[in-house]
């Protein structure tokens, strides 16, 4: 229903092109979950496309990315003044120093654990903000030096970040940053990762490179400058924002449309109701502002106040009618013809960097393995960046109703005690289907049916086996409400619906994301109602996905 589909593909091209622009290293930025795009499944591509090493502003981020996987060189410079640098040291996380204390404080982590960590100094050149200020440095270098032929640490780089506040200022700071470098290197100690330059001064300063440059917006295909496309940088923004319909109404002229009325019909119309809102990112200012979706490859507009959870498309324009479960997308890579993020943050005065990272988490992450506008093939998992582990995934083409059962009576019979399945998928998409035929492999008490009006249905074994509790995640705020309906995860199988990004603090799960095809009708929906007399058989595409050591074979044979 709300996903961001993230093109790893175009994040490999992106570092690519950044290598090949620059010549030298690159660090690509993972913080705050990736820029929004998910950071584990992106720092993944950034590496697999040469990135030297991973940035993320604070040890937590740094910590969470070495849980996951990602066994290279990631540097953090955003601390603490409680910061745990003993875990700091243990997990080989390059520190960004910007204090002598910070320096004694890793030295002291390094001198306990018996092995040298790795550093880089963190300079205040001029932006006024983190970084050692031009008083402190050659204090800072010679305990440097000290620490270093102690054999306590090994300084890996120094590195400055540019206040873009044009040519002039930039080449005041990188004067600074000469003297900086001048210093360190009498104070005998040579870094091996020289940067300054972030994605802003990497297209736009290239006499700032040194030996190496430090990106962040341009990793997913996002231009730094508000006069310049991500095109005519060669980038691809990595991002696409999708929704789908999931109302249509028809209208006469003269009808308000959402809160206060501030828009009214000019004429007949359909207005589409597509469930984004505000917290899911989207502003409220592209009211009245002129900003489109893409639907059926046209832009139409959004109209009439955007609330919470859902915002208003008048479709009315469209060549051809338009079904219940059509896909919307509201923002991606323009050259295929979708809205840029650039629409929202044009309307809100603001950069692209708060749009994309404003994406709420009710948003789905969904990693996959083609470029933006490529036909939907070789769906990965969902990739919210806390999620630990490489997951081994499975993707099956489910033909009839039938066939989705068999798969959940074949899941079924392979879950005990304990296991949770987290099910993604748009109204209609058979979550209860599949749902029921987990139950007939447990051997529960039936019937199954959707736990939307109830949250939480517990259905007792008839095989002297675990319970199965159906839970329906939708309606819950966040982990602490799930809390509240005390369930016995350990005790039975749990399958939840819409429980993505709330549920996978558990050491092992599985994920599995059901898709329908494009313009599926309302009466697609027969998968979930087991009421309705006729269904209509339509295929689906079903991803599965196993996380942690439970599943590290696999799911299903």
């Amino acid at each position: 229903m709300r996903v961001a589909e993230i093109s790893l593909p175009a994040i490999r091209h992106n570092v690519h092109r950044i290598r090949e622009l620059t010549g030298g290293a690159v660090i690509a930025v993972m913080k705050a979950n990736g820029y929004g795009h998910g950071a584990v499944h992106c720092a993944r591509a950034a590496i697999e496309a040469g990135a030297a090493i991973i940035g993320v502003a604070d040890l937590e981020e740094a910590l969470a990315l070495r849980e996951a996987g990602i066994d290279g060189p990631i540097l953090c410079w955003l601390h603490g003044v409680r910061v745990d640098w003993d875990a700091a040291v243990d997990a080989g996380i390059e520190v960004g120093i910007s204090h002598l204390s910070q320096l004694e404080g890793v030295a002291a982590a390094a001198g306990r654990a018996g092995r040298t960590a790795d550093v880089q100094f963190k300079l205040d050149t001029g932006l006024s903000r983190n970084g050692a200020g031009v008083e402190e440095w050659t204090d800072l270098f010679a305990r440097g030096a000290e620490l270093v032929r102690s054999g306590e640490i090994r300084v890996r780089g120094v590195f400055s970040h540019m206040a873009n506040a044009g040519e002039e200022h930039d080449l005041v700071q990188a004067a600074r940053f000469d003297e900086a470098l001048a210093l360190l290197r009498g104070a005998g100690i040579e870094p091996e990762f020289i940067h300054l330059a972030a994605s802003a001064a990497t297209f736009a300063r290239p006499g700032l490179y040194y030996n190496t440059v430090r990106v962040g917006m341009a990793v997913y295909g996002c231009s730094p400058f508000p006069d310049r496309t991500s095109a005519e940088l060669g980038l691809i923004p990595a991002m696409t924002l999708r929704s789908e319909i999931v109302g249509l109404r028809a209208v006469p002229e003269g009808t308000g449309v959402s809160y206060g009325y501030n828009h009214v019909t000019q004429g007949g119309t359909t207005l589409a109701l597509v469930p984004m809102g505000y917290a899911d990112g989207m502003p409220r200012a592209l009211n009245g502002a002129g900003a489109t979706v893409a639907i059926a490859g046209t832009h139409c507009p959004i109209v009439g106040r955007i609330g919470m959870d859902q915002c208003i498309v008048d479709v009315g324009s469209l060549a051809r009618k338009v079904s219940v479960g059509e896909p919307v997308v509201l923002f991606g890579d323009p050259s295929t013809g979708v809205p840029p993020a650039e629409v929202w943050s044009e309307v809100l005065g603001t950069i692209v960097y708060e749009v994309v990272v404003g994406i709420g988490p009710r948003v789905l992450r969904v990693a996959v393995d083609h470029l933006p506008g490529a036909p939907d093939e070789d769906v990965l998992v969902p990739a919210a960046g806390d999620r630990s582990g490489e997951p081994v995934s499975q993707r099956f083409d489910v033909s009839d109703p039938e066939r989705m059962h068999e798969l959940g009576v074949e899941l079924g019979g392979r879950l005990a005690a304990g296991d949770l399945v987290i099910l993604t998928g748009p109204l209609g998409a058979g979550k209860t289907t599949l749902t029921r035929g987990i139950g007939e492999g447990l051997g529960v008490r039936g019937p199954v049916t959707s736990p939307t009006f109830v949250l939480a249905r517990t259905h007792p074994s008839l095989v002297d086996g675990p319970p199965l509790i159906h839970l329906d995640a939708y309606r819950l705020a966040d982990a602490a409400e799930l809390d509240d309906l005390d369930l016995d995860f350990d005790g039975s199988v749990v399958v939840a619906e819409w429980g993505a990004g709330m549920l996978e603090e558990r050491g092992s799960w599985i994920e599995i994301v059901i898709e329908r095809p494009t313009g599926s009708t309302a009466a697609g929906g027969a998968l979930e109602d087991e009421d309705l007399g006729e269904e209509l058989i339509e295929p689906r595409v079903m991803t599965i996905a196993g996380y942690g050591p439970r599943w590290a074979d696999g799911v299903l044979p």
